[in-house]
C-alpha cells in the first residue's frame, strides 16, 4: 500500500547552531564557575575570575541573542527555536544558583571521614605523638589529609580533645578545615590561632570553619 509523504514529513530541522555553541559555551562557564567556587585560597584567580565575568557578560548576550533568534526560526517549531534560550537561561540559573563551594566541600568530607575518624581514634588513645607546637604528623596513609605537609593541630585539656585538619592555609589565621572536639562544643574564636567568620556543623562533634 503506497503512502505518500509531505515535505512537512521528510523534513527534519537541524540542532541550532546557536544552541550547539551555548551548550558548550554553558559547560566552560560551569565548570569554570565551579572550580572558582570550590578554591577557597583563590590562587589562579587573578586570571581566572575575570575571565568568568567577562564570560557570564557573553551569556547575558546569548540570551538577547536567543530572544532575537526565537522569530526566525518558529516556523520550524517553537522547540527548537526556543532551545538556544533553555539552554542559556538554564546555565545562568545554574552559575548564580547553585553553590558549588557547599556541594564540594560536602562531597570532600563524606569520602574522608573514615579516615579522619581512624584518626581522631588514634589520638584520643595516646597512639599519636603531639609535639611542643600542638601538632601532630600523621602516619604515611594518612597525610594526604592535611596539605600542611601532613601535620593535623591538637589542643586537650583535661576533659576535652579538639583536633583540626586543614584542608588549605594561606597565612597564620588564614585558613579553612574540619574542627573536631570530643564534647560536641563548637569552636571559639581563638581557637588554633583561629578568627572564625564561617562555622559550620557537619554532624555531631564536627564543624568545618574558615578563619578570616
Amino acid at each position: 500500500m503506497d503512502q505518500s509523504l509531505s515535505s512537512d514529513d521528510l523534513y527534519q530541522p537541524d540542532f541550532p547552531s546557536l544552541g550547539l555553541f551555548s551548550t558548550w559555551f554553558g559547560v566552560v562557564l560551569i565548570g569554570l564557575t565551579a572550580v572558582l567556587q570550590a578554591a577557597h585560597s583563590g590562587q589562579g584567580s587573578y586570571w581566572a575570575l575575570p575571565l568568568a565575568q567577562g564570560m557570564k557578560f557573553v551569556l547575558v548576550a546569548l540570551i538577547l541573542a536567543s530572544l532575537f533568534y526565537l522569530p526566525f526560526r518558529a516556523e520550524q517549531g517553537m522547540k527548537w527555536a526556543a532551545l538556544p534560550l533553555v539552554i542559556n537561561i538554564g546555565t545562568l540559573i545554574i552559575v548564580q544558583g547553585v553553590p558549588f563551594d557547599t556541594v564540594w566541600e560536602s562531597a570532600r568530607f563524606r569520602w574522608r571521614q573514615g579516615h579522619y575518624e581512624i584518626v581522631v581514634h588514634m589520638v584520643e588513645n595516646g597512639e599519636l605523638t603531639i609535639g611542643e607546637s600542638g601538632t601532630v604528623l600523621l602516619p604515611e596513609a594518612y597525610r594526604y589529609l592535611s596539605p600542611a605537609n601532613g601535620r593535623i593541630w591538637v589542643e586537650t585539656s583535661e576533659e576535652t580533645v579538639a583536633i583540626f585538619f586543614p584542608t588549605e592555609r594561606n597565612a597564620p589565621r588564614n585558613f579553612s578545615g574540619y574542627y573536631f572536639r570530643s564534647d560536641n562544643n563548637p569552636p571559639q574564636q581563638g581557637d588554633f590561632l583561629g578568627r572564625w567568620r564561617y562555622v559550620a556543623q557537619k554532624q555531631a562533634h564536627w564543624y568545618f570553619c574558615i578563619s578570616e
